[in-house]
C-alpha cells in the first residue's frame, strides 16, 4: 500500500480531537476569539483590492467589524468599524469608497482621517467649545502592514513587527520566486460556511481525505506521492507553518482538471517547481496555494460557533489579466470545485459533533499529525 504524501513523521501518534462542544459552544467561541483570533497577525486581503485613496473593505470576526482603508497619504490603515458618536458603524457595503479619503457617518456626519482616525468634523458643535476635545474621540486604530502584496492586521496593540512574529523575511524565502507582490487579482469569491472555523483549517491541514473527495485535484496531484519537503534551514514559527510541495501527474502540465497550459509559468520559477504547487498554511487561518502560472488563496473569518465566512483569491501575472479575454477559469474552476467539497465535509462534520456520542470528541491518526499540530497550537494560545 502506498501511504499518504509519502508517512509521516515518526512523533506522530493516535491522539484525541478537540471535544465536540468545542466546535459549537459560544462561551468556548468568544475565548478563541480573544485569546487567539484578537491577538495575532492575519490576513486582511490584497493591496490591490484598494488601489484608490478612499477605496475600502470590512473584515468582521464574530461581533467586531473593521475597515482596511487606502489612506489619504497613500498607505493602508485599518479602523474600527464604530463611530465615536452614537456607535453607528460607518461603513455597511463589504467594499466602496469614501471620497478624498475621508471617512464619514451616515448617522450625524462625524468625519475622521483615514490616515490615522482623527476625528475632523463635528457638525453644530462650536469649534470653541471647550467641554469637548475632537483628539479625545478619534476612531480605534488596528496595527496594519503589507508584505508581498497583502494587507496584514492585528488587533493587539502590543503585538510584535509582522518582521518578528513571521521571522521576515528569512521564513518566505521559497516563496519569493512567485513574486506575489508583482501578481494581481484575477478572481475573487466569498463562501459561507455553516461550520466552526477549526474544521476549516482542520481540513486544510491534511490530504487524508484528498483521494475520497477531490478526485479533481487528486487526479492533477495525486495524494499518494511522496510530498516535497521545505528545506528545514527556511524557518517556520509559531503561525508559519510550511506544508510542502505536490508533484503533478505524469502527462499533466498545470494544476487543473485537465492539465493544459493556458498559461506560461511565472518568471523565475525552476523548472523542477514548474511541476509542483507548493502549500504555506498561516494560523489560525489562511492558507496559500502557489502553483507555477497562479497562487490561490484561502482565508477563514468566525463570525458564529457553527459558521465561518471563506474569502478566496486568485492571483495571476498581470500581462495575463491584460488580455482581451484572460484564460483562468481553469485556476479558478479546480479550487472552487475543491473549495466546495472541503465546506461540505466541513459542514457534515460540524452536524455529527453535535451529537451526544462526540461528547468526547474523535481520535486523529498518524497521518493527521499536522492537524493535531493545529490543535496544539490553538490550546497553546488558549492557555496564555
Amino acid at each position: 500500500m502506498k501511504v499518504l504524501e509519502g508517512g509521516w513523521p515518526p512523533e506522530a501518534k493516535f491522539e484525541p480531537t478537540f471535544r465536540g462542544e468545542e466546535y459549537y459552544d459560544l462561551a468556548h467561541f468568544e475565548k478563541e476569539l480573544e485569546k487567539v483570533w484578537f491577538k495575532t497577525w492575519l490576513c486582511a486581503g490584497r493591496e490591490e483590492e484598494i488601489p484608490n485613496k478612499g477605496d475600502y473593505f470590512t473584515v468582521k470576526i464574530g461581533n467586531e467589524n473593521l475597515i482596511c482603508i487606502r489612506a489619504i497619504n497613500g498607505s493602508v490603515s485599518t479602523f474600527y468599524n464604530v463611530c465615536q458618536h452614537r456607535g453607528a458603524v460607518l461603513c455597511e457595503e463589504e467594499k466602496g469608497n469614501f471620497k478624498n479619503g475621508f471617512m464619514t457617518c451616515f448617522y450625524h456626519s462625524w468625519t475622521y482621517s483615514s490616515n490615522n482616525g482623527d476625528l475632523l468634523g463635528t457638525p453644530n458643535i462650536p469649534d470653541k467649545d471647550s467641554s469637548f476635545r475632537k483628539c479625545d474621540h478619534s476612531l480605534h486604530t488596528v496595527k496594519t502592514e503589507t508584505w508581498d502584496g497583502y494587507i496584514w492586521i492585528n488587533m493587539d496593540p502590543d503585538a510584535p513587527s509582522l518582521k518578528e512574529s513571521f521571522k521576515l523575511p528569512e521564513s518566505w524565502a521559497l516563496y519569493q520566486n512567485y513574486q506575489m507582490n508583482e501578481l494581481k487579482l484575477g478572481a475573487e469569491t466569498t463562501y459561507h460556511v455553516k461550520a466552526n472555523w477549526k474544521l476549516l483549517m482542520e481540513n486544510a491541514s491534511e490530504c487524508y481525505h484528498c483521494g475520497n473527495i477531490h478526485p479533481g485535484l487528486g487526479n492533477a496531484t495525486p495524494p499518494n506521492q511522496p510530498r516535497v519537503w521545505i528545506d528545514p534551514s527556511i524557518p517556520g514559527t509559531k503561525v508559519i507553518k510550511h506544508v510542502g510541495g505536490m508533484a503533478l501527474r505524469d502527462g499533466f502540465d498545470r494544476v487543473n482538471l485537465d492539465g493544459k497550459a493556458y498559461r506560461s509559468n511565472f518568471e523565475g520559477i525552476s523548472e523542477d517547481d514548474q511541476r509542483k504547487i507548493y502549500y504555506l498554511h498561516i494560523y489560525p487561518h489562511a492558507y496559500i496555494c502557489m502553483a507555477s502560472d497562479y497562487v490561490f488563496i484561502t482565508t477563514m473569518w468566525p463570525i458564529k460557533p457553527d459558521e465561518t465566512l471563506v474569502k478566496a483569491y486568485w492571483l495571476f501575472d498581470p500581462m495575463v489579466l491584460a488580455s482581451e479575454s484572460p484564460s483562468i477559469q481553469d485556476a479558478i474552476d479546480v479550487w472552487d470545485i475543491t473549495s466546495k467539497e472541503d465546506w461540505r465535509a466541513a459542514e457534515l462534520a460540524q452536524i455529527g459533533n453535535q451529537s451526544r456520542m462526540y461528547k468526547k470528541g474523535g481520535v486523529y491518526t498518524p497521518i493527521d499529525w499536522r492537524v493535531a499540530n493545529f490543535k496544539k497550537y490553538v490550546y497553546s494560545e488558549l492557555e496564555n
